[in-house]
């Protein structure tokens, strides 16, 4: 494999506190961002640093996901409820009130919103009726990341340490230890899960939650986010550590270290990644308040 490339595009400004959320909008080039001011900000890839704030909610917001065929985004608020955007004139269309709980993730799947809480809650609400469906007790704490399957299933991340996978019909298929704490970040690599945690260890699994090989040590504290880039021939992490790791999927090994004294990268934790089809670009979220762009080739 021929060595990397790194660029960093670009940095964008204007949140006044930590970005815990990222999530690509309709257009390859349009993403959202919130965090710890309250403010669901607008970004174009295509016009670096020039942000719309298109809500602005009470409170921290940890989550939020977009519905390309409504238009719409859902944007989770603790201990309220999860509130829809339309974003083509930034109008709240619903607010659906939810157990007075943090909310930590969310997803859509099969016409279904996945709201992960803290307390092991999970709701799922129909997306078109937008009301509650259901509710499932998935342990004891909190519900920290969703991934979705092959045949209608959800890969379910919580502070236990486990992955409980449930299946179309919100039935418990499956369930495995799989870090020594909080399981943070999840996604599927082919016929693998990938997962990533506090314990600060990649770890690969099959479909059936038998481990792949041995964890990595991939980080010296928490990783909160992994992504796969869109031809899958990349995995990035992001940190607590301030740095984020590219790396080979296939064999797990390290590939680069982006960091601020390299690359000019954060100062701060790493809350979030999304690898956008625009360009092949990775977008990074951190407490440094900043959101950058980067160039992997």
């Amino acid at each position: 494999m021929k060595p990397l490339k790194i660029e960093r595009i670009d940095t964008f400004a204007g949140h006044r506190g930590a970005v815990y959320a990222l999530c690509q909008g309709q257009e390859s080039h349009v993403f959202y961002s919130a965090g710890s001011d309250g403010w669901v900000v607008q970004w174009d890839l295509q016009k670096p640093d020039i942000g719309k704030v298109v809500a602005q909610i009470t409170g921290s917001i940890y989550a939020m996901v977009y519905d390309e065929n409504a238009g719409i985004l859902w944007v989770g608020q603790n201990f309220e409820g999860v509130h829809g955007i339309l974003v083509a004139d930034q109008t709240r269309v619903f607010s659906i009130q939810l157990p007075q709980l943090a909310i930590y993730s969310l997803a859509i799947l099969d016409g279904h919103v996945w709201v992960g809480h803290q307390d092991g809650l999970i709701t799922v609400i129909d997306q078109q009726a937008q009301a509650i469906k259901k509710r499932i007790k998935s342990g004891e704490h909190n519900i920290r990341c969703f991934c979705q399957l092959p045949n209608s299933e959800m890969a379910v991340g919580s502070s236990d340490g486990y992955i409980r996978i449930f299946k179309a019909d919100f039935s418990l298929k499956k369930a495995w230890l799989a870090h020594s704490n909080s399981v943070f970040s999840i996604i599927q690599q082919d016929e693998y899960i990938i997962s990533v945690g506090r314990d600060a260890h990649i770890r690969k699994w099959n479909l059936k939650g038998e481990g792949i090989g041995a964890g990595v040590p991939a980080h010296i504290y928490t990783i909160n986010s992994v992504v796969k880039s869109p031809d899958g021939q990349y995995l990035a992490t992001g940190s607590m550590d301030k740095t984020i790791k590219i790396w080979d999927p296939a064999s797990l090994k390290l590939l680069k270290v982006l960091d601020f004294a390299r690359y000019g990268g954060h100062k701060n934790s790493i809350n979030r990644l999304i690898w956008s089809t625009y360009q092949d670009f990775l977008v990074s979220g951190s407490d440094d308040k900043n959101i950058s762009v980067w160039k992997i080739d």
